[in-house]
């Protein structure tokens, strides 16, 4: 399949084009043809200025290898190395936040926030924090940390899929400008590694083939996250970028135009629509041979159902609404051999479930009543993305159509 044509196409190559200038306005040149209609020039020249008024007053160099010299990366890849396109921008084109800035739901700086577009939220320990899509659209990386415990909070625009990676002290995470099935390829800064995000492991350089344990992460609406923790803390769009947080970077119709892709797809898998999001749990592996089930969002109903059931090798509960807009997964069985047998708990956000002990549980698997108050269930691997995208990763993947609990 070709490169579509199309209006956030032309808008999303602009504005990579762009940043791989350093926001240089000296740089900027617009090629005119008699042939190239006058409203996807205006839209041409509209994103590019757009951008350029977005670049922080002075451009921090990050690409920097050992000898400050330029960093040298290997030309062995464990993925198919035709599959690994140019995506525009370069190594930290988009710029990662590696000093967040947080503050209350009720900062003014979050007013641009819509109700109905996306949060990643995590918690750490007691810690509850929340990152907007319309922040990480332009971002992708957010080094972050929380008492000591180190992670990176990565989200890939084009496949929707967003993933927290746990790392060390010394260990940052950066866009390295390549594309690999539509999805963002990292690199870490220290060895020099570039990683798969849908993959979740390095496909190139001294880490190649490592799996990088993740924290589990909650995607669902701004609406939704609001009622569930009016206490949490936000991402600040106080990032040193005057980038226009408020808009869509990629079009509207990309979230929600079906056929929109910005790279070619390797596969095709028409068993749904392709921008319907669901929650991938991934057993084995996160390659081509990994036993992967879909749970599309939209299955769910709009009160929060939960599937206990086995997964291949593992004993899992999935819990999703389609009103609240997200689905989680976790272990049933617990460190002493306990398997846990889920209700669901209604109108009671963050809540989701109880259990036959008599256990509350929220959305990020703490107990918070009951005897095993303070405990959390074990994670399962798994996150939210495109089915487009989960198809065109794991050509093996089933998915759920089954009853809920």
């Amino acid at each position: 399949m070709g490169l579509t044509y199309d209006i956030p196409v032309v808008l999303s190559i602009t504005r990579n084009w762009v940043i791989q200038q350093k926001c240089n306005a000296s740089k900027l040149t617009v090629l005119f043809t008699t042939k190239m209609h006058p409203f996807i020039l205006i839209l041409i020249i509209a994103t590019a200025f757009n951008v350029i008024s977005g670049c922080s007053d002075s451009v921090t160099v990050r690409n920097q290898g050992p000898d400050n010299g330029k960093p040298q990366f290997s030309d062995d890849w464990i993925i198919p190395k035709n599959e690994v396109l140019d995506g525009g921008p370069g190594l930290d084109g988009i710029p990662s936040i590696d000093n967040p800035v947080f503050g209350s739901i009720n900062s003014e700086s979050l007013r641009i926030l819509s109700d109905d577009r996306l949060i990643t939220g995590i918690r750490v320990g007691n810690v509850i924090r929340g990152y907007p899509h319309q922040i990480l659209d332009w971002h992708e990386v957010v080094n972050d940390q929380v008492n000591g415990e180190y992670f990176a909070i990565t989200y890939c625009p084009l496949t929707g899929t967003d993933i927290a990676l746990k790392r060390n002290a010394g260990m940052e995470f950066g866009v390295s400008g390549l594309i690999f099935r539509n999805n963002l390829i990292l690199y870490d800064r220290h060895f020099y590694s570039r990683y798969s995000q849908m993959q979740i492991r390095g496909v190139n350089g001294p880490m190649s083939g490592t799996v990088v344990e993740i924290i589990p992460v909650i995607q669902t609406s701004w609406a939704v996250w609001k009622e569930m923790y009016p206490d949490s803390e936000m991402l600040l769009p106080d990032t040193g970028y005057k980038f226009d947080y408020s808009g869509y970077l990629y079009g509207k119709d990309y979230l929600h135009g079906n056929s929109a892709t910005i790279f070619p797809t390797n596969r095709q898998d028409n068993r749904m629509e392709r921008k319907n999001r669901g929650l991938g749990v991934i057993e084995g592996v996160p390659d081509e041979r990994a036993k992967v089930t879909f749970f599309p969002i939209q299955s769910f109903g709009n009160e929060i159902n939960l599937i206990n059931h086995s997964f291949y090798n593992v004993e899992a509960v999935i819990a999703g609404s389609t009103g609240k807009n997200f689905a989680i997964a976790f272990q049933r069985v617990l460190k002493d051999g306990t398997i846990l047998e889920f209700t669901p708990v209604q109108d009671s956000l963050p809540l989701i479930m109880t259990d036959q002990e008599g256990n509350v549980w929220d959305v990020f698997g703490y107990a918070t009543g009951g005897p095993r108050q303070g405990e959390r269930l074990s994670s399962v691997q798994a996150y939210t993305g495109y089915w487009f995208a989960m198809a065109d990763f794991f050509p093996g993947l089933s998915v759920w159509l089954g009853e809920t609990n």
